[in-house]
């Protein structure tokens, strides 16, 4: 399998799920800053809208979504319990938690990151960054709530869910949003950060 992902980004969690999983895999990074690489016309031919994630399976066929990667990769390592068993609750609790994280947590966090492209006027800006942090600490402290007491969001068991939520939090310190008043959150990212299948993927792709 091979992996297009763009550091730091939503990928990423593509990336881990993939290192965790034990699967043969290819990650191959695209660098939107460099025009001359070879590999963005490569995500423009394999997705016509150019986003990324892009997963290329074994048989050649594509997967250009975080929920769908994140799924069909656990699904390949059963053996690695990365989802609860088919057709149980806690399976059906695993997507909620996962759909939670792509449609809400990443839509409130990953908003502030274009902020500047709303408006050049900086009151707007300014009016429309506070409106996204009341958004965002809504999130945040229910996440924060959800935590209590657990290691990962479905409790001992570390899934798919737990590899975005974890790329997604840590984005509040680069747009500069506090969560210093969740400390069940600022644990559970240091808990996500010692996994080693983590930890590697973190610094293969520059990051620590």
């Amino acid at each position: 399998m091979k992996l297009y992902y763009s550091a730091g980004s939503c990928s990423t969690s593509c990336h881990i799920i993939l290192e965790e999983s034990g699967l043969k895999y290819e990650a191959i990074e695209i660098d939107w800053d460099v025009a001359t690489d070879a590999n963005i016309e490569v995500v423009s031919k394999l997705n016509p809208l150019g986003t990324l994630p892009i997963l290329v399976t074994d048989s050649g066929k594509t997967l250009d979504q975080n929920l769908a990667i994140h799924t069909y990769v656990a699904d390949l390592a059963p053996h690695k319990n990365l989802l609860p068993v088919v057709g149980s609750y806690e399976r059906a609790q695993a997507y909620n938690w996962l759909s939670f994280v792509c449609s809400d947590l990443h839509k409130s966090i990953g908003a502030f990151f274009g902020i500047s492209r709303i408006s050049e006027d900086k009151n707007v800006q300014a009016a429309v960054r506070k409106n996204m942090v009341e958004t965002a600490n809504g999130y945040l402290s229910y996440v924060n709530t959800q935590l209590e007491g657990k290691d990962y969001l479905m409790g001992k068991q570390f899934t798919p869910a737990d590899a975005y939520a974890f790329v997604v939090l840590g984005w509040t310190k680069w747009v500069e949003l506090p969560i210093t008043s969740y400390p069940n959150i600022e644990s559970y990212l240091g808990r996500v950060a010692s996994r080693p299948a983590v930890a590697a993927v973190l610094k293969a792709e520059g990051l620590v």
